[in-house]
């Protein structure tokens, strides 16, 4: 197994793909801590998941977009599992509207749950694993939206491109201390985020120019995580890997 022996936090964990993460990580001898906003959800999630396995699973409702609740998420993460081994910055939030009437409210807590709490959360635990000199690995959730821009998403399109460049940055920074930065950036996946993209536009046809033809599955994205989390990954930091099924590679297409 390809992570036995790590302690990962996990953020949006949930539901959607932070939970195919989940799945996956306790499939490849992980323990896991997770971390999201939806109190019931989450409480559900970590129940169901210790029932199937002898890991340890441990967890915290955490409102992102309080910045100060996600520096003391992530101490009580770091304290509780005597250490974080890999960090896994998937929480993350959309909304679908046009650049003129965006308010500064939805801007700001876009901008705070998709890269500042990334930043706060990933301070703290690099800060930690430079402290204990053991290295690790943070994988942040980026989009195909922080690659190349779009209409009707202006504050998530911008949240994500921080990000791309906030990976790349961190990787610099860090990787004299063996921490390994990298970032995924899905396209179109059947996730409740993008179905309900899909309720609130029928006119959206997500995978018109998607080469593959289709929306790909939360453990494709799950597995390019773990890739980038685990030794596979040993000489690679500071890239964002799409997993888009050939969208982004589409661009001039007509």
């Amino acid at each position: 197994m390809k992570l036995t022996g790590k302690k990962a936090l996990i953020t949006g964990s949930a539901q959607g793909i932070g939970l195919g993460i989940a799945e996956t990580f306790l499939r490849e001898g992980a323990d896991l801590f997770l971390l999201d906003v939806r109190s019931a959800q989450l409480r559900e999630t970590a129940e169901s998941l210790r029932k199937r396995t002898a890991a340890r699973i441990e967890y915290a409702v955490c409102d992102l977009s309080d910045l100060n609740a996600a520096k003391a998420a992530a101490e009580d993460a770091w304290s509780r599992m005597d250490g974080i081994d890999i960090l896994i910055n998937n929480a993350g939030i959309a909304f679908r509207e046009p650049f003129a009437d965006i308010s500064l409210e939805r801007w700001t807590k876009i901008m705070d749950v998709n890269v500042n709490s990334m930043f706060v959360l990933s301070q703290v635990i690099a800060g930690n694993m430079v402290a204990r000199g053991t290295g690790g690995a943070i994988v942040n959730m980026t989009s195909k939206n922080g690659l190349a821009g779009s209409s009707m998403l202006a504050h998530y399109n911008a949240s994500k491109g921080a990000v791309v460049l906030l990976t790349q940055s961190m990787a610099v920074e860090l990787a004299p201390h063996g921490i390994r930065v990298n970032g995924v950036a899905p396209g179109f996946i059947d996730t409740p985020l993008d179905r309900k993209l899909k309720e609130r536009d029928s006119s959206l046809n997500l995978t018109a120019r998607t080469p593959m033809g289709r929306l790909g599955t939360v453990d494709e994205v799950a597995n390019a995580f773990l890739f980038l989390a685990s030794d596979d990954a040993s000489y690679i930091t500071g890239v964002t890997l799409p997993v888009d099924g050939g969208h982004l590679a589409n661009a001039s297409e007509l």
